[in-house]
């Protein structure tokens, strides 16, 4: 997937062909959250994140993490990138519970996940969260500066 230009997707819906000036992803479970949240620090401040932003950065990547492997065991996958004066942070869980009850009809966000998004909501410039039967993808983006 290309980077996301938060302006264009919010007006048309259509992804960029922007190359990322830095461009970092690894796979995770739940138990590696922490090592998530030093992976946005070190890109964060590589890329001259002033300390507020920078903690507000760390802390909704790791929220954002945490709403992808909340609903059971799974892979996911984060992949953090700056473009401009932009930093984005993507997550993507695997699928592999949704895809185990497909057919059957989704739950209702609890209030911990909906405490989640609400967070997401405060700390970013965007976020925008999806779920279906290929699992859970969170995007968000913040100023730089």
């Amino acid at each position: 997937m290309t980077p996301v230009d938060t302006k264009k997707l919010a007006s048309n819906g259509q992804l960029p062909r922007t190359a990322p000036e830095w461009l970092a992803e690894r796979s995770f479970r739940r138990g590696d959250i922490p090592a998530v949240r030093q992976f946005a620090r070190s890109l964060g401040a590589r890329a001259g994140m002033r300390p507020g932003r920078l903690n507000d950065f760390v802390l909704a990547a790791s929220e954002a993490t945490a709403s992808t492997t909340a609903r059971g065991p799974c892979t996911a996958r984060v992949r953090l990138w700056v473009t401009g004066h932009r930093a984005y942070c993507e997550v993507r869980s695997d699928g592999a519970l949704a895809r185990r009850h497909e057919g059957s009809v989704p739950a209702r966000p609890g209030e911990e996940e909906a405490l989640r998004h609400w967070v997401l909501r405060r700390l970013t410039d965007y976020v925008s969260v999806a779920s279906g039967s290929d699992g859970i993808w969170v995007l968000l983006s913040m100023a730089v500066a």
